[in-house]
C-alpha cells in the first residue's frame, strides 16, 4: 500500500476567506472515535490565522464546518485546546510508529549490506 493510500482528500468551503479547500485527512482518523460527527480543527489561511474546525462522520464526509478568525487577542477556548492538543497528539503518534517502521527497515538494511 503506498503512503497515497492511507489518506483520503476532503473539500470544505470556508465562509471566512470564501474558498473552497481541499485537506488529506488520514483513512484511520475515525477508528478511534466514541461518538460521530466528531470535530477535527486546525489553523489554515495565509498567517494560520483562521481556525477550522469540520465535523466528520465515520465516513470522513465533512458534515459541518466552523470557521473562526483569529486575532491576536483571542484566547483559544478549553474545547478548542483539547481539539487542537488531540489531533497534534494523533499526528505525533503517527509519527512516532512511522520511525520506529523506517529504524527497522535501515536496520534490516545495513545487516544486508555487511553481510
Amino acid at each position: 500500500m503506498s503512503k497515497n493510500d492511507d489518506f483520503v482528500n476532503k473539500n470544505y468551503y470556508c465562509r471566512i476567506c470564501n474558498n473552497t479547500h481541499e485537506i488529506k485527512l488520514r483513512k484511520n482518523l475515525a477508528e478511534k472515535q466514541s461518538k460521530f460527527p466528531f470535530s477535527y480543527s486546525f489553523l489554515h489561511g495565509e498567517l494560520k490565522n483562521i481556525l477550522t474546525t469540520l465535523y466528520l462522520d465515520d465516513e470522513l464526509e465533512v458534515r459541518g464546518v466552523d470557521v473562526q478568525q483569529l486575532r491576536d487577542d483571542d484566547l483559544f477556548s478549553k474545547g478548542q485546546v483539547v481539539s487542537i492538543s488531540s489531533t497534534l497528539m494523533e499526528e505525533i503518534e503517527r509519527l512516532r510508529t512511522e520511525n520506529e517502521k523506517l529504524q527497522k527497515e535501515l536496520n534490516k538494511l545495513k545487516k544486508r549490506k555487511s553481510n
